[in-house]
Order: structure tokens, then C-alpha cells, then sequence
């Protein structure tokens, strides 16, 4: 599990751990994440690479001795995996990884609008980006990581758009019909009820404040972005309206202009 984070990766993995059939790790992200992914790969790949239980097996330990919070130990689990945040830049190493064309692994791409990502990364104190510049153009990256996934692995990635889930009038409903059909999973094995599960990795929860809005410059630099736009109309198509109203208050010569055919 992963996409770009503040984009509700916390909530989605309490939700699919809620599940018995389902180990699903802590963030491995970092170095040690991508050392691990690295070495992973090039066991899987090597001249005599393991025999696919075997594989799959170092692979889960390693998820589970990586993990920097306690590891989750369910042997009789039909799911195993980890969620970290920005994984998807190893999307071809996890192809590697788990080649057997009888048990092909599946993603779950957490997506959230980028005018609420940047909010929530700008009042965070390990917040790397220095501008929002620099966040949008990691934001973009990911999701185009996300749009090319779903054609080199159809069926396979399942998108947990967090801005729909919140607006959903039935929270069980809605996760059953995004998340939990694709899985094959069925809330009777859930262990606590949905709607007393808590994103504990909420700002909010966090760091105890609610974050304010950024600049409105900071949205207009975003909505006038012509790809930041593209993706906001295709995956929040009920943000018509603010994104046309940040785009209107840009310059002139910065603003967007759609052409519609005759």
C-alpha cells in the first residue's frame, strides 16, 4: 500500500488490518526501505533465484523484521504487505518480487487532493519540501506513477481515494464496494466495528491542531498547474468550482484556458 503521503495511507491500513485475513506491516520508507526493496530484488532476480513459497517467505519476514513499530504476526493471514508512503518508485522491484503468476500481488494507491496534502505537509515538522513547488511536482510524479501502474498491471491496483470516502454517506458501503470486494475480503472478519476506527495519523491527532489553510498563492501555483488541474478534474471532479476559482485569480498570463470543440 502506498501513494503520496498525507493521502490517508494511516486510515486505509487500519481499515484492511481491521481484517484477519490481512498482516499488513508499518512504513518501511527511508533507506531501510529502499535497501530492503533493493536487496529483495536482487535475490528474486538472481541467476537461481528462490523457488516462488520460498521468495514470497523472505519477503514477508523482511516486512516484518523492517518494520520499525511492532510487526503484526497473523500466520494464518491471506494477505501480507506493508504500507510506506512514495513505495510506488518500486512498483517494478515488487513485480519482481512476487512473480508467480498463481499468487500475483496487488497494490492498493492512496490518493488525496493536492490543495489538502499540502496543507497537512506544511504544518508537519519533518516536512521536506521546502516549496510548494517542490511538493506539487512530487505529488504529480506520484500519481502519473499510479496512472502507468494501472496499464502495466490491470486488475491489480485498487485506488483508495480518501476525498471520496469522506464525502460517501455510508462508510461501510463504501469501503466494501472500493477496498474490500477487489481483496475478496468481507467485513464479517473484521475485528472492530468501521465506524469506530480513527485515522490516527490525522494532523489533528497528531500534532493536536487542526492546520490552517496555505497562502493563497500557494493554491493558485497549484490549480494553474496544467497537469495538477488534469488530475484534480479526473480524480475530484466536485472541485470544479475551487479549482476554477484559484485559477481566476491568477495573472492573466498564468491562467489556464480550455478550448471546447464546436
Amino acid at each position: 500500500m502506498f501513494g503520496m503521503g498525507r493521502s490517508g495511507t494511516r486510515m486505509c491500513a487500519n481499515i484492511l488490518n481491521n481484517s484477519r485475513d490481512v498482516e499488513l506491516q508499518g512504513e518501511i520508507g527511508g533507506a531501510v526501505g529502499s535497501k530492503m526493496m533493493a536487496w529483495l530484488a536482487s535475490v528474486a532476480t538472481q541467476k537461481q533465484p528462490p523457488e516462488p513459497v520460498r521468495m514470497y517467505g523472505l519477503a514477508r519476514a523482511a516486512f516484518r523484521d523492517s518494520t520499525p513499530s511492532r510487526p503484526m504476526v497473523r500466520s494464518r493471514a491471506r494477505w501480507f504487505g506493508h504500507k510506506t508512503p512514495r513505495h510506488e518508485r518500486h512498483f517494478a522491484r515488487y513485480e519482481a518480487i512476487f512473480s508467480d503468476p498463481s499468487r500475483q500481488p496487488h497494490y492498493v494507491y492512496c490518493l488525496r487532493n493536492p490543495f489538502h496534502v499540502w496543507r497537512s505537509y506544511r504544518i508537519m515538522p519533518w516536512n521536506k519540501f521546502k516549496t510548494v513547488g517542490a511538493f506539487l511536482e512530487a505529488w504529480i510524479r506520484s500519481v502519473q506513477t499510479y496512472e502507468r501502474m494501472i496499464h502495466q498491471a490491470p486488475g491489480r491496483i485498487h485506488l483508495f481515494n480518501l476525498d471520496d470516502m469522506v464525502r460517501a454517506p455510508d462508510l461501510l458501503t463504501w469501503v466494501e464496494a472500493n477496498l474490500l470486494d477487489q481483496l475478496e475480503l468481507t467485513p464479517d472478519g473484521f475485528r472492530r466495528d468501521i465506524d469506530k476506527l480513527e485515522n490516527s495519523n490525522s494532523a489533528s491527532n497528531k500534532l493536536g491542531l487542526k492546520p490552517s489553510p496555505p497562502p493563497v498563492s500557494d493554491m493558485i501555483q497549484i490549480a494553474v498547474d496544467r497537469e495538477a488541474a488534469r488530475m484534480v478534474r479526473a480524480y475530484f471532479p466536485w472541485m470544479e468550482d475551487e479549482l476554477a476559482r484559484y485559477e481566476a485569480q491568477a495573472p492573466l498570463h498564468k491562467r489556464l484556458f480550455r478550448f471546447r470543440a464546436a
